[in-house]
């Protein structure tokens, strides 16, 4: 089990802000994929400033939830149990045949499992999801091309080589992303349309063992997974209306890319939420999905993936 602990990151991350006046990413084709981008220095400074395609107005969840309510409620009575296994295909992407090429060895995927079994099942200190996962094989494609994939060309071509299973098997793809990405996915409720785009895909150098600085220990694929499952960010609408669709987690006005303790940007609401995997704080602050997302993705799940 991974213990986690608040640090203060140092002053480096002070100039987080600035980069958030970048240039923004176009959405992908097929679905709302969510867009996770670090900055230009980002390497340098463990910073994570990401560009997203923000929650629909209207909750699919919520609409699914209505219309089947003895389903919605078994799902979420599930809550708590290791009652669902979901079968991971990892597909690395190198451009040759070094780690540093991105031949990622199997004991750093192994270890990128068992992070998302750590977090899902409550392991660091949240919520059990219900959730766990299972490493049901390895693809690794030379491909200099799909190496340095951003999303908008060669990605539909280099999923549908690789992508296997139907919309119970998560597809997590590692490689170097271009246009400064750290990593992205498509939601549960948009998978009829999304289709072969379905998955993760996070650069290589996220995964424990990597060189990111303070988002090296996985946790990237874990908030990707979050995505996945139906998760929005914790910052999601800011202080006003529905955030991210789930009751229990404090609304934020913006997001969190330091571990201040004590942080309150939506008055009367409650502190913000920054040791929550669907921030977007340094790894080792974060450490708990809230009860009510793990609900919200057992309904998810129930709607749209089992």
């Amino acid at each position: 089990m991974r213990t986690r602990s608040l640090v203060v990151v140092g002053v480096a991350l002070a100039m987080v802000a600035a980069l958030q006046t970048g240039s923004q990413a176009k959405p992908l084709t097929g679905g709302r994929a969510c867009l996770e981008r670090h900055g230009p220095a980002a390497e340098a400074r463990g910073s994570r400033v990401r560009d997203v395609i923000a929650a629909p107005k209207h909750d699919p969840v919520a609409k699914w939830v209505r219309r089947h309510a003895n389903r919605a409620e078994t799902a979420a009575g599930r809550v708590g149990r290791a009652s669902v296994t979901v079968p991971v295909w990892f597909h690395v992407l190198r451009k040759d045949l070094t780690v540093e090429g991105g031949n990622l060895p199997r004991s750093r995927i192994l270890a990128q499992i068992d992070v998302l079994n750590d977090a899902f099942s409550g392991g660091a200190g949240g919520a059990d999801s219900g959730f766990r996962f299972y490493l049901q094989g390895i693809t690794r494609t030379t491909n200099a091309s799909w190496f340095h994939v951003n999303g908008y060309g060669p990605d539909r071509a280099m999923k549908e080589a690789l992508r296997r299973g139907g919309a119970e098997t998560l597809n997590i793809y590692s490689a170097k992303l271009g246009a400064n990405l750290l990593g992205y996915a498509y939601y549960a409720s948009d998978y009829d349309e999304a289709g072969v785009l379905d998955g993760v895909v996070v650069h290589y150098q996220t995964l424990p063992g990597g060189s990111f600085s303070v988002y090296s220990e996985g946790d990237t694929a874990t908030h990707e997974a979050g995505h996945w499952f139906d998760l929005y960010h914790t910052f999601e609408g800011g202080c006003e209306g529905d955030g991210d669709f789930v009751d229990d987690t404090a609304p934020e006005a913006t997001p969190a890319y330091e571990c201040s303790t004590g942080r309150d940007t939506c008055p009367g609401g409650g502190l913000d939420p920054i040791t929550n995997y669907m921030d977007y704080t340094p790894d080792s602050c974060v450490f708990e999905f809230s009860k009510g997302q793990a609900v919200r993705m057992q309904q998810a799940w129930a709607a749209y993936r089992a």
